[in-house]
């Protein structure tokens, strides 16, 4: 691997990226429940708040926990590469996806070109970027808006640390501050000197627009596993048969999936 990256530090790598895609499968599953259940409270006569409050929990514990531990996977790819010195890894991400504000990022991340079958490395991390921003954005956004939607109350956040800028060359180890900095080397303003958004107005319950954000929180965490399979193919060259088989079954023994 490009940087110097042992064989063993591969397939790390590439079990890590196992591990993210069997958790976001594993949550798109339950997004698909939580919102079946809740198109049946809408479009149906039963008028039970009980199941807005199902929802919502069942909500909760999937951008909470585990969404939260898909992004931790993901985010370790890059720790163990940039830790083996790998840094053309980074090549073809694109950092400044992370200073998109949270309703322009859907749109940007859906119609994102990348190549259509990725057959370098820095494809496969460009590939695996844009997986973590598909997690990322409804774990941050979308699951809560649509939660705060249905309770008329906003839920606590997720404090994750964003790792993708640790260690690189060139760039200030707080990622805020490399991707201002990786914009303003291309010409562009520094975001923090625009003009403050207006604070939101107060939230009201409204079942149909939280319908909204979990359709979107649904498409977003389908895409990501698309981008995960694909960095997956392109790492497991690498290996032979024997080995992918026991790489695959180290992956499903030792990933975690929080239920509770």
């Amino acid at each position: 691997m490009a940087g110097g990256v042992s064989k063993e530090a591969l397939r790390t790598i590439l079990i890590q990226a196992m591990c993210a895609a069997k958790s976001v499968r594993v949550q798109l599953d339950h997004l698909l429940q939580l919102r079946r259940r809740l198109q049946q409270r809408i479009h149906g006569d039963d008028d039970d708040a009980d199941v807005v409050q199902e929802v919502a929990a069942g909500l909760f514990k999937v951008y909470y926990l585990g969404l939260e531990y898909a992004s931790r996977y993901l985010r370790s790819v890059f720790n163990i590469a940039m830790e083996n010195g790998n840094h053309a890894c980074l090549a073809d991400l694109d950092f400044a996806l992370a200073l998109i504000p949270h309703e322009q990022l859907y749109d940007v991340l859906l119609a994102q070109r990348l190549p259509s079958r990725p057959t370098t490395h820095a494809h496969a991390f460009a590939r695996i970027e844009a997986a973590l921003h598909a997690v990322k954005l409804p774990e941050e956004h979308h699951l809560p808006r649509c939660i705060e939607l249905l309770l008329g109350v906003r839920p606590p956040n997720v404090t994750g640390e964003p790792l993708l800028f640790r260690g690189v060359p060139g760039y200030s180890d707080d990622p805020l501050a490399a991707a201002h900095e990786l914009l303003a080397k291309n010409g562009f303003p520094n975001p923090a000197t625009a003009a403050a958004a207006p604070a939101q107005a107060p939230s009201s319950i409204d079942l149909d627009h939280a319908l909204t954000y979990l359709h979107r929180a649904c498409s977003l965490a389908n895409l990501a596993i698309k981008h995960i399979d694909l960095a997956v193919a392109v790492f497991s060259t690498s290996f032979d048969p024997k080995e992918l088989a026991d790489n695959a079954q180290t992956a499903e023994k030792f990933c975690f999936i929080p239920e509770e």
